[in-house]
């Protein structure tokens, strides 16, 4: 990297903890290698909603910033660094003995640790305390004002969990560890769900009275994974039974990762490609997708596309919402989807959307509604 390049992520890096998106995403496209990361797609997601933000948005920002706070000598870069060890060790040793072994790079698989582990994320942001580190320290401006709601998330505890009603716009799961169900803020975290609802995750406030919602997306896992860390909810308790399940494969490895991590939804953005292809142009799109094309927007369009015409059921409610929020599906809408008498259908969508999706769908709703004679 050259100094320029150099100094143009530090500029994006300063802005992004200032709360700037818009700021972060002109000088982080600056540097040529970046371009089409996936930071660079999160962040013109965060930056088409600049003015949307709602507090559970700025926590998870902040929760996604403070996994990436590798700063020399700070206390939010021993946290990281402790970690990415911890992790490597109980969950990769052998893939990196191998490495070391065959003479390959071992950076590679160290990156995307860093990048798209669940359970990295999950030590490094909660048990030893990294989002409380990174706002005291590093956070500063906007980000800093607006994550009051993160006081409440420092105490979140793992849990074990199972889909109970995911009727359209409403999710509903059973916490195993108090009995008792418990109404989430729809998100779109039923696509998680395997095919018997078993999850792991943490629940956090949303800044909506008595609604709660999992932290990031949750983890799914079989029953008796659930079960142990419902009764064993520490970091030891639960590292060790998801641990033991990828050992006796009840849980598959590759679930820890994800490279496409969402902050505004819990649907995947592959997910959308899969729900807005059809069958036969999946796998061609998908190639495209892997060649960089961005197909992402054009799923969720059409996504959209199907929605005002009234030919999606409403349990796609979750993948309608997480289109709308998609910065360049939401800007051709007006002129490739829009059309006179989908009024209802909009209105439709916004009541089973939450924040900011509700509102987006609302505008959609207003902007079709049948002007008076």
């Amino acid at each position: 990297m050259t100094h320029e390049y150099r100094q143009f992520f530090l500029s994006s890096q300063a802005a992004e903890r200032a709360g700037d998106a818009e700021a972060a995403l002109e000088y982080h496209r600056g540097i040529p290698m970046f371009a089409r990361s996936a930071h660079v797609a999160m962040l013109t997601q965060l930056a088409g909603l600049a003015g949307e933000m709602t507090p559970w948005m700025w926590a998870r920002w902040a929760a996604y910033q403070c996994t990436r706070a590798e700063d020399h000598g700070t206390e939010s870069m021993l946290i990281q660094r402790t970690a990415l060890d911890y992790v490597l060790w109980i969950f990769y040793a052998e893939q990196l003995g191998e490495r070391y072994v065959g003479g390959d790079d071992p950076i590679p698989l160290i990156a995307r640790v860093c990048g798209e582990d669940w359970v990295f994320h999950q030590l490094c942001t909660f048990e030893l305390g990294g989002l409380f580190v990174f706002l005291r320290s590093l956070a500063t401006g906007r980000l800093q004002a607006e994550t009051g709601l993160c006081e409440q998330w420092f105490g979140a505890r793992m849990g074990g969990y199972q889909l109970e009603s995911s009727d359209p716009g409403s999710l509903v799961v059973h916490d195993l560890a108090r009995d008792e169900s418990i109404r989430l803020l729809d998100l779109g975290a039923r696509v998680h769900a395997g095919s018997d609802g078993w999850l792991i995750g943490r629940l956090v406030p949303t800044g909506v009275e008595g609604v709660p919602m999992f932290d990031t997306r949750p983890l799914p896992v079989d029953e008796q994974t659930a079960r142990e860390v419902a009764d064993d909810p520490g970091p030891a308790g639960w590292v060790s039974a998801l641990r033991l399940a990828i050992d006796e494969a009840r849980v598959d490895r590759a679930l820890l990762q994800a490279e496409d991590r969402e902050l505004v939804t819990d649907v995947p953005s592959l997910s959308l490609v899969e729900v807005g292809t059809p069958a036969s142009a999946l796998a061609s799109t998908l190639d495209s997708l892997g060649r960089g094309r961005e197909e992402i927007g054009r799923a969720a369009l059409r996504i959209l596309r199907s929605a005002g015409e009234g030919a999606l059921a409403a349990d796609r409610a979750a993948y309608v919402a997480a289109s709308v929020l998609n910065a360049h599906a939401f800007a051709e809408v007006p002129e490739r989807v829009l059309s006179p008498g989908q009024h209802a259908a909009w209105s439709g969508w916004a009541a089973l959307a939450p924040e900011p999706a509700r509102s987006r769908l609302q505008r959609l709703a207003d902007l079709t509604k049948p002007q008076a004679a």
